[in-house]
């Protein structure tokens, strides 16, 4: 029996790259394998090295009464989801049935493409007699849709990754999920070399994604409320300022917004650009600022789980449900996009942070230390699954 990690699109995401390592140290290295999407991703950022890779899409000629059947879907009842799933077809098929499967992408539901994710473990549990959802968050809107429902209660095992969904679950009447904080708690640290304009302790860490301007009403109005902040800090303060990317996928790439930032401020010399590595080592270089403002949620569980002060630009219930559980509020340290009216609004938000920040720093720092405790049972109980 073997663990497969499913639902993963690549580890240039790195927030899904430390839900794979970590993931993997609870269910056992020698113990799991993963299906992703993007295999040479896994290569690039050492995920081979850690865990067996395999590829979840396939080139494979297709069954012809799967592909009538997808094709009946798409053209008649003009859903798109079975055409979708055809890639993946030969991958689910090629797995043990004794197998327990692993959905490790935890806010797929979050998403309006969630059927196609419900359609691949349906599919998948032809093949397999177990299955577990891991860390997830899920909009409790969502649970108005039956089917999604369903799904979720033919998983042997689910974990909330925060209380508004394990919450929102328990109310739906699911009896197979209970609260587990997001397993990138406890992703490790690798130290890595810092740009010249890094002064550790002295920095602070900016995350901005491609994602979230997209959906802001007002998109300049974002980036401006950013330039505010950084000629604040280097006007205002001894700070310097480090641009971190967490996520680089073509199209979705946060060193966009970040090095348009970046260019307009480099030449006052307290700037700098973080290049792209693997999710240990941003971490760390996350770990040594003196506060973090973030978009990505990987990027800002970095910085929780080791003690930075941090503002959450967030966009969606997993941020709002994070800050809740370890603050108690999120009022202060979420900032959603959809709440930007004025150019200070950021400002104002990291202000409050830099005030609060040895408080802060303690919660962090006794928070983490709980959801590793937690973990770590979940780790036991994991590797005694069957």
């Amino acid at each position: 029996m073997k663990f497969v990690l499913y639902n993963h699109v690549g580890s240039a995401n790195h927030g899904c790259e430390a839900l794979v390592r970590t993931i993997a140290g609870l269910t056992g290295y020698d113990n799991t394998k993963l299906l992703s999407d993007a295999p040479a991703e896994e290569k690039k950022y050492g995920i081979d090295k850690l865990i067996e890779v395999c590829p979840a899409i396939t080139k494979d000629k297709k069954s012809p009464i799967e592909f009538l059947k997808a094709y009946y879907e798409l053209k008649v009842k003009k859903n798109y989801f079975y055409m979708d799933i055809l890639p993946y077809m030969q991958a689910l098929k090629n797995i043990n049935k004794d197998d327990v499967l692993v959905s490790i992408g935890g806010d797929i539901f979050c998403y309006e493409n969630y059927p196609k994710y419900i359609l691949i473990h349906q599919t998948a549990l032809k093949y397999v007699n177990k299955s577990i959802l891991l860390g997830c968050s899920i909009e409790p809107e969502s649970l108005k849709d039956e089917k999604l429902v369903s799904d979720l209660k033919s998983f042997d095992m689910i974990t909330a990754r925060e209380h508004i969904t394990y919450n929102a679950l328990k109310s739906k009447g699911l009896k197979n999920v209970e609260y587990c904080p997001d397993s990138a708690f406890r992703l490790k640290c690798c130290a890595t070399n810092l740009p010249k304009e890094f002064k550790e302790g002295k920095t602070i860490g900016l995350n901005l994604s491609e994602l979230v301007l997209n959906k802001s009403e007002d998109p300049e109005l974002l980036m401006e409320n950013f330039e505010i902040l950084i000629e604040n800090i280097i006007s205002k303060s001894d700070y310097n300022i480090a641009m971190v990317p967490h996520v680089v996928w073509k199209n979705n790439d946060d060193r966009v917004p970040l090095k348009r930032l970046y260019d307009k401020y480099k030449d006052t010399n307290r700037v700098c650009m973080i290049e792209d590595q693997n999710a240990e080592q941003l971490k760390w270089i996350i770990s040594k600022c003196a506060a973090f403002i973030g978009a990505r949620t990987h990027a800002t569980i970095a910085a929780y789980s080791t003690g930075v002060p941090t503002l959450v630009l967030g966009y969606s219930i997993k941020s709002v449900g994070i800050a809740r559980d370890l603050f108690g509020s999120e009022e202060n340290y979420v900032l959603s996009y959809k709440n930007i009216k004025k150019e200070t609004d950021l400002l104002n938000h990291y202000l409050w942070i830099l005030e609060h920040a040895d408080t802060i720093k303690e919660t962090l720092v006794e928070k983490t230390k709980e959801y590793c405790a937690i973990l770590d049972k979940m780790e036991e109980k994991l590797k005694e699954f069957k």
